[in-house]
Formats: C-alpha cells, sequence, structure tokens
C-alpha cells in the first residue's frame, strides 16, 4: 500500500520513499495500483491508479463543433478556426542527429568486440563495456523524449480548451 509521507513524499512497499511534487492531488483518494517504469532516457516515472470521488464537472456551453482533421493543418473547426500541426523540429533534428551519432559509435564497438574474440585477447571486451555509445544512446533518447513530451503537451492542451468551449464535438472518420 503506498502512503503520502509528509509534503513531497510517498512511501512505496520495496523501494522506500520516493519524492514527488503531485502529492496535494492524492488527497481524499484511495490509490489501487501503481507501476514504475524505467525510460530510456534513464529516468523513473510512478504510474498511479487512484479511486476518487467525483470528477469536477465543466459548465455547459451549449456550443456544438465539428472538427476536420487535415494534413497541412492539425484540425479544422466548422466555425473556421484552424489549429496548426506542431512544429517540433529542433528537438527531432537533435535526435536526428545523435541518432547518426549513436549508430556510428555502436557500430565501432561492434568491431572492436569481434576484433578482441578473433584475436583471442585474455580479457576480451564486451558491448557494455564501452560507455561512448551509451552516452550518445541516452542523449538520443532525451532528444526524442523531448520531441514527444512537446507534441503530447500540444495535444492536451489543445483537447482540453475544446471540451472546455464545447460541449458536442463531432470529428470525421475518414482514411487519409
Amino acid at each position: 500500500i503506498i502512503k503520502t509521507a509528509g509534503k513531497r513524499y510517498l512511501k512505496i512497499p520495496k523501494l522506500g520513499y520516493v519524492k514527488t511534487s503531485k502529492t496535494g492531488v492524492l488527497q481524499n483518494t484511495k490509490i489501487k495500483r501503481y507501476t514504475v517504469l524505467l525510460e530510456p532516457t534513464g529516468k523513473y516515472y510512478l504510474s498511479l491508479q487512484v479511486e476518487i470521488s467525483e470528477p469536477e464537472k465543466y459548465s455547459l456551453t451549449g456550443k456544438r463543433v465539428g472538427i476536420d482533421v487535415g494534413v497541412a493543418d492539425l484540425a479544422i473547426l466548422s466555425n473556421g478556426l484552424k489549429y496548426p500541426s506542431f512544429n517540433s523540429s529542433y528537438f527531432e533534428k537533435k535526435a536526428k542527429i545523435w541518432q547518426k551519432k549513436y549508430s556510428r559509435r555502436r557500430h565501432l564497438v561492434k568491431l572492436l568486440v569481434l576484433q578482441d574474440r578473433n584475436k583471442r585477447v585474455l580479457c576480451p571486451r564486451s558491448l557494455e563495456s564501452f560507455t561512448n555509445w551509451q552516452k550518445a544512446q541516452k542523449s538520443k533518447a532525451k532528444c526524442q523524449a523531448k520531441a514527444a513530451n512537446q507534441r503530447r503537451d500540444y495535444l492536451h492542451k489543445l483537447t482540453t480548451h475544446l471540451v472546455k468551449q464545447y460541449d458536442v464535438i463531432a470529428i470525421e472518420d475518414l482514411k487519409t
């Protein structure tokens, strides 16, 4: 059973005390399940399944809207509003650069490992003994995660805005 311990800590069985920032949200809730994830970036994430009493409801606006999902623009509303596609090109370019570095470094490491094996060295090196390609892998993962997080944040903000503004939302169902 997970318990909140103080203002910024959760007590998790087998792990002990974990520092977190969202313990205020867990007031008056019952934690059912938890999952701990290790991301490729090296960060750990705690996912909680929580039972709450009653979620807050948004006030009714009486508005309706249809959404046309497009390729050039992300969404075009029936009232003429356009939402542009998200542009995360900076971090995607950085991720592509790190992907090249990672691939090159991993290839060189594999060659060195094969050389050690073919020369029958007394203590042959393994893939894990080389840290340079592992650093490149972490940097690549960080850039990819940053771009994905920005894209996800943009979509969450957009959908939350639409749900607060309109009561009925109809979305086209076309295969593009």
